[in-house]
């Protein structure tokens, strides 16, 4: 059987391991000392992807396979509009019906990697160069040189191309092309506060609030099945991303209920050197117009991941979009 290198132990990389594995010798490569990529769960909550939507039905295909268990997002109740003036409460518009994963996305990743054969996954191996040597990939990390027929790289684009070298060199046209499209959560920094009692429930709150004083600019409930939290996403320009600040903004939203943070977990996505570049750290506007096919090395080298997709790129759903397009194209 060929051999086929998988760069990156996230959503990507482990769902197409799952699929090829029964006609190709497969090995994913990952930097980190972790599986999952932007798939980071802490304690059962989502520091990175967390909602799926009733239109996705790959991703929730593909839950529902692993017989993982899904439940609503709570959006019930009022909203809070925090200005410089003081902190109003509004009904919000109704929003499309999302759904989280019981136990954090992270379970989804842990079920598709008990399916993979023994030792397949190899942590904490960044892979410094992939060069083309006649009808070999040499593929290095800074421990061990791979031999492979055929490479899968699920980096985000910006990422593929700034932190491996390639020989031969890739085609100018498509760098130019990777390096214009920005990594999704790249600028992103996500915060969680864990409480005693989910109050705001018993206040006729949604958990939804929207500011503008900060730090965070986008709040929304993230309970549990058996813990209360609230999460939210850091303005862009949000100098600083404490917990100490965080814990002001809460007591200016809810008072002494506040008091019952029992913890507050922070993950700043622009810091962590596996996930984007510095150029990813520009907030982005709106969502990106996501979707490219790049590829070199005459096949044997191939581009994928969430931005790769066209159809919800950026989501989980676009992860395993395109790599059942790819695990397609390579069994034919």
């Amino acid at each position: 059987m060929k051999n086929i290198i998988i760069i990156g132990a996230g959503l990507s990389g482990i769902y197409a391991a799952t699929l090829l594995q029964k006609d190709f010798n497969v090995t994913i490569l990952e930097a980190r000392n972790r599986i999952g990529g932007r798939v980071l769960t802490i304690d059962g909550f989502d520091m990175g992807p967390s909602w799926i939507w009733q239109h996705q039905k790959y991703i929730l295909r593909l839950v529902h396979e692993n017989n993982l268990v899904l439940f609503p997002q709570y959006t019930q109740g009022s909203a809070l509009y925090d200005t410089p003036k003081g902190v109003e409460r509004f009904t919000p518009p109704p929003s499309a019906p999302s759904a989280r994963v019981k136990g954090g996305v992270i379970v989804l990743l842990e079920a598709l990697e008990k399916k993979l054969t023994l030792d397949t996954i190899k942590l904490n191996s960044p892979v410094l160069t992939v060069e083309e040597d006649e009808n070999t990939l040499l593929v290095q990390t800074d421990k061990q040189e791979y031999k492979a027929d055929i490479v899968i790289n699920t980096l985000p684009p910006r990422l593929a191309i700034g932190s491996i070298d390639y020989s031969p060199k890739l085609p100018t046209e498509l760098v130019d092309q990777l390096s214009k499209i920005p990594t999704w959560m790249g600028a992103s920094a996500k915060c969680t506060i864990e409480f005693e009692t989910p109050f705001w429930k018993e206040q006729g709150l949604s958990g939804f609030c929207f500011s503008h004083v900060g730090p965070l600019g986008e709040i929304h409930d993230a309970c549990t099945d058996n813990k209360a939290a609230l999460f939210g996403f850091f303005h862009a320009q949000a100098k600083d991303k404490s917990e100490e600040a965080v814990k002001v903004q809460m007591f200016r939203l809810f008072g002494d209920d506040a008091k019952q943070i029992k913890n507050i977990y922070i993950t700043d996505w622009t810091q962590e050197r596996y996930s984007s570049v510095s150029a990813d750290h520009r907030p982005m506007s709106t969502h990106p117009d996501y979707g490219y096919d790049a590829k070199a090395y005459s096949n044997s080298l191939l581009f994928t991941g969430t931005e790769s997709a066209f159809q919800d790129g950026g989501y989980l759903e676009g992860c395993v979009v395109v790599v059942e397009n790819i695990v397609n194209k390579l069994k034919c």
